[in-house]
């Protein structure tokens, strides 16, 4: 059986190249994502782990007050509720109400537990709270209003409160990529979907989510290149600091590396000096960001 699934994923590497993105995209038939991303999140150990870390670097939450939003099927929630003195749980899907539901309903933990069914970027606690937990997160922050939503939730902190996570550095490579007719951007499902790198990995911009105003990206500066090509497209890495000592650099069920297709393409040499023009807003589409190279 593992023999012939290997071969299985051999044999459609091509087909699959564009599944994740699928799997990823925001669906407004249905208010979510597809259910099998619920699953691909459910099952990434080192996410949860990364998650799991945090909360033990900072107690466990042990009598604290808090505040998750956007709680998906609860993996996250079921790891510090038992510690916790009350929740409030915010989502915006409704087609999750009753899984959310059924799940607190199994727990001793349930009278402590508020859940919301409300718009994150909107909502309004009834009291401050210890920490505000949000892994509403894409890579840049370029299709989820994770910066939105934090500016609107570090209000509801009390003095001395934390936002988990709380940094996210983002880095770039220029490359030269097989993008197909139609397609913006992709996640990379495998290495074998990785473009070919044409400087090295630098950095881009950092968000400090507890300081963060701007409601986007505006940014030029330039890069050494190191090998010749033709240069479509950029790869892009965010690295999460979920809490100080617990990190997630990214994987494929949140902020995969994604190859994204610059607005104009550019013919280098080894040893040429690109500039970079580049602009986005937060939750704004990676589809809508401008990369103009020169």
């Amino acid at each position: 059986m593992k023999k012939e699934l290997f071969e299985s994923i051999i044999n459609n590497y091509d087909e699959l190249k564009y599944k994740l993105l699928e799997a990823q995209t925001f669906d407004e038939e249905h208010f979510g994502f597809p259910e099998i991303y619920y699953k691909i999140m459910e099952t990434d150990n080192q996410r949860v782990n990364a998650f799991k870390k945090a909360f033990f670097l900072n107690g466990n939450f042990k009598n604290k007050t808090i505040c998750e939003v956007g709680v998906g099927t609860l993996p996250l929630t079921k790891l510090y509720m038992p510690f916790v003195k009350k929740a409030y749980l915010i989502e915006n899907n409704p087609d999750l109400i009753p899984i959310i539901n059924n799940e607190i309903s199994k727990y001793d933990w349930k009278d402590k537990v508020e859940v919301m069914y409300v718009d994150a970027l909107t909502v309004e606690l009834p009291e401050k709270v210890d920490f505000v937990i949000g892994e509403l997160m894409s890579i840049y922050c370029a299709n989820e209003f994770q910066v939105q939503i934090f500016q609107h939730m570090r209000k509801f902190l009390k003095s001395g409160g934390k936002l988990l996570p709380n940094r996210i550095v983002n880095f770039a490579r220029l490359c030269e990529a097989e993008i197909d007719e139609g397609i913006h951007h992709y996640p990379v499902n495998f290495t074998r979907h990785q473009p070919m790198f044409l400087t090295q990995q630098f950095l881009v911009n950092e968000i400090e989510l507890m300081k963060e105003k701007k409601q986007g990206v505006n940014l030029s500066f330039s890069v050494p290149i190191l090998f010749s090509g033709n240069i479509n497209a950029l790869y892009l890495e965010s690295y999460v600091e979920i809490t100080e000592g617990a990190n997630f650099t990214g994987t494929d069920s949140l902020m995969p590396p994604t190859v994204l297709k610059t607005t104009n393409t550019q013919k280098v040499e080894a040893g040429d000096l690109v500039h970079i023009d580049f602009s986005f807003n937060y939750g704004c589409s990676l589809d809508n960001i401008q990369c103009v190279l020169s």
